[in-house]
């Protein structure tokens, strides 16, 4: 009885190493991914931040032309008015 004891001890231990090695392997690529997926999203912030910026910065374009336009009375009433009703800036 002692040796089949000792032959289903060592066929379990082989068992659990094969499972603890596919959980370990499992757990490796779960991180890769993990921090894949966290760089693409602090990609995906910065990129957000710079557009946001730059759509700031051609809004303040825009609104010192349309001024111009306005006060030189390049545009009528009526597109001032269109402007206007955009709420574009």
């Amino acid at each position: 009885m002692d040796g089949d004891f000792k032959e289903l001890i060592e066929f379990l231990d082989k068992k659990f190493d094969k499972i603890e090695k596919d959980i370990s392997d499992f757990k490796d690529s779960t991180m890769r991914f993990e921090d894949r997926a966290l760089k693409d999203l602090e990609d995906l912030k910065r990129e957000k931040t710079v557009g946001d910026e730059q759509n700031k910065r051609k809004t303040k374009v825009l609104e010192i032309h349309n001024d111009a336009l306005k006060s030189g009375k390049i545009l009528s009433e009526k597109q001032s008015a269109e402007i206007d009703a955009l709420h574009a800036f």
